[in-house]
């Protein structure tokens, strides 16, 4: 097959849901993660307030870097860096152990 004639296929779009597990990283960090859970349930990444944001950001690499691993051919060469940057404002928190797409998101997809 011509190189040429390959199509190039890559998805950056985000995920639906996000996997976490947050009850176990829970149990490393205090009370104030199940605080947050509860507070920050189904409000976008980008309205967190800064602290708040501060404490997700290492659930979000957790998972950004679990996706990564799991889709390690479609996604070889990008960081989790980029990952980040692509879809921090894209995902809402879900205190059930997912992040979610925000419905704002979900219109744009689809």
């Amino acid at each position: 097959m011509n190189f040429y004639a390959q199509e190039f296929k890559l998805n950056l779009l985000p995920p639906d849901k996000l996997y976490c597990d947050f009850n176990y990283w829970n149990s490393l960090f205090s009370q104030d993660m199940s605080i947050l859970l509860e507070k920050g349930h189904c409000v976008p990444l980008k309205n967190l307030p800064s602290k708040g944001s501060d404490m997700i950001i290492p659930y979000l690499l957790l998972a950004l870097s679990d996706y990564k691993i799991l889709n390690k051919e479609t996604l070889n060469g990008i960081g989790l860096n980029n990952l980040l940057y692509l879809w921090f404002d894209k995902y809402s928190l879900n205190k059930n152990g997912y992040f979610q797409l925000t419905s704002l998101t979900r219109k744009n997809i689809t």
